[in-house]
């Protein structure tokens, strides 16, 4: 009899007896989710839970119920260890109607885990999001900073991205955000089609760590994408509750997108440079440094202090090209 299907006695079980433990809040494999008060019941949410991390109450919608609903929708999660946030629009909201002060003070008494921090609709300057970030710290609870517009006729310029995650960074939320919308189409990293704008993705992890950011990602394509190509760890949001399952599945391997293709990302130290090289490393393979440096956009010098970086934590070696031996490729051990 094959190995493959010899006899299974005295082996552990192949369908997991209990659900998996979480703990929380996770730094990597964030999966935040968007809820659009669709109806869910305590059971189903009970076989979702290991899988979310947050749970965004999206828009505006928390002003469709009443107090007490919104309190008890809150808890439904909370039972399950997944915080609740608010959406971007509604402190957008709040400021237009000068209450940010009352929205705050409410939105804590209803038990809400989170505030989101948005200039997505309003004009909001570097200055304004940094009060904000103060209200919300004032009031004891932790806050998540989403860059980017909605409307698709009026985006960030990559540079603009860049310079306000630097900002958002500064100001130390849970993590940064990345806007997408709902659509997932014509906004932020993604074109009017819904495919992902790799250049933007690559600038961005040049200067930014990956595992303090949020890539809302609201098409299941786009999550594949993204976990193929930034490793099964990658932090996504915008994920509809129908999507968590699919989305879990998808970082274990177990779809036919995935399956023995989901690279688990080592721990890399140092300087994003040095951790957006060893991805490229990871994607593309046997790179020098002329190509490293045109791929990634960061000066020589950059690229060659990160090289170095990454050789000092064992994670790459220098070799002789085999198509040309007066080249130096580079390569993850």
């Amino acid at each position: 009899m094959s190995a493959a299907i010899a006899s299974t006695k005295g082996r552990a079980l192949f369908f997991p007896a209990d659900a998996p433990k979480v703990q929380r809040p996770r730094s990597t494999s964030v999966t935040h989710v968007l809820d659009r008060l669709s109806l869910v019941t305590p059971d189903e949410l009970a076989d979702l839970a290991p899988y979310i991390d947050v749970a965004k109450i999206g828009w505006g919608l928390p002003l469709l119920l009443r107090r007490e609903r919104v309190r008890a929708r809150i808890k439904l999660y909370q039972d399950e260890g997944i915080e609740v946030s608010t959406g971007g629009t509604l402190l957008e909201y709040a400021y237009a109607q000068n209450r940010v002060a009352t929205f705050l003070d409410e939105a804590r008494s209803l038990g809400f885990d989170l505030i989101e921090i948005s200039s997505g609709i309003l004009e909001l300057s570097p200055a304004q999001i940094a009060r904000l970030a103060d209200a919300v710290r004032e009031r004891g609870l932790p806050y998540l900073i989403e860059v980017g517009k909605k409307d698709t006729q009026h985006q960030l310029s990559l540079k603009e991205t860049i310079l306000q995650i630097a900002h958002a960074r500064t100001l130390s939320p849970r993590k940064v955000i990345i806007e997408s919308r709902e659509s997932g189409r014509g906004v932020g990293i993604y074109d009017s089609d819904g495919a992902i704008k790799w250049d933007w993705v690559r600038s961005i992890l040049a200067e930014h760590p990956r595992e303090e950011l949020i890539f809302e990602a609201p098409m299941e394509g786009q999550q594949v994408q993204l976990l193929r190509e930034l490793g099964a760890d990658v932090n996504l949001g915008n994920v509809a509750l129908n999507s968590v399952a699919p989305l879990a599945s998808e970082r274990l391997g177990l779809r036919g997108e995935t399956f023995g293709t989901i690279r688990t990302s080592k721990s890399v130290k140092g300087p994003p440079a040095a951790k957006f090289l060893y991805f490229l490393l990871q994607t593309y393979r046997g790179l020098d440094q002329s190509q490293l440096a045109q791929m990634s956009r960061l000066p020589r010098r950059t690229v060659q202090s990160a090289l170095e970086s990454l050789r000092q934590q064992g994670l790459v070696q220098e070799s002789i090209s085999l198509h040309d031996s007066r080249r130096r490729e580079y390569r993850l051990t």
